[in-house]
């Protein structure tokens, strides 16, 4: 997306405002459904997302960083939802999407780390979230949250070393 339309819509142009979302659409409901796995919540969550960022979007200061601006308006939405709501990410949601963890924790392991990642610290889910749900990169995870490469590795590590401590301490894992 170029710099200049984002530079238009932060001058009150309605209409490159609505090509920034349209632009980014597919990406936002794909991020907004994993986290909410129902089509209502997501679309929900692009509305709250597009509002906030047509009431805010004069404070952008890097045009060119729209995307990842986008994105983390609509992750803090939606981390902000589940725990206002006191609701879990559903089930079906993280056992069709932990690839990487099916084949270490069966069905009952995988509740509990899902309610483990939930008691995190907001930032320590959000990294979890994205990096091994969402599939981004540290890199791109850097840029969604506005850190430091070297914090989001940090945060991965640290969210990853207390659920493993976690875990095994109540003994839902068997010390993989």
């Amino acid at each position: 997306m170029g710099e200049e339309l984002v530079t238009r819509a932060q001058r009150g142009d309605e209409d490159a405002f609505t090509e920034i979302i349209h632009t980014h659409k597919k990406l936002l409901y794909h991020v907004a459904y994993r986290y909410f796995h129902n089509e209502h919540d997501a679309l929900e969550a692009i509305q709250e997302t597009t509002f906030k960022a047509y009431r805010s979007i004069r404070k952008l200061k890097d045009p060119s960083s729209a995307k990842a601006w986008l994105l983390r308006i609509l992750t803090n939405y939606c981390l902000n939802e589940i725990r206002k709501k006191k609701r879990m990410i559903h089930y079906e949601w993280l056992i069709e999407n932990e690839e990487g963890l099916s084949d270490e924790f069966d069905l009952n392991d995988r509740i509990v780390l899902k309610e483990k990642i939930m008691n995190l610290k907001k930032n320590l889910q959000k990294v979890i979230f994205l990096k091994y749900y969402q599939g981004f990169t540290t890199k791109e995870i850097a840029q969604i949250l506005d850190k430091p490469e070297s914090t989001i590795k940090t945060w991965v590590y640290k969210a990853l070393k207390q659920l493993r401590v976690q875990l095994e301490r109540e003994g839902a894992v068997d010390g993989r």
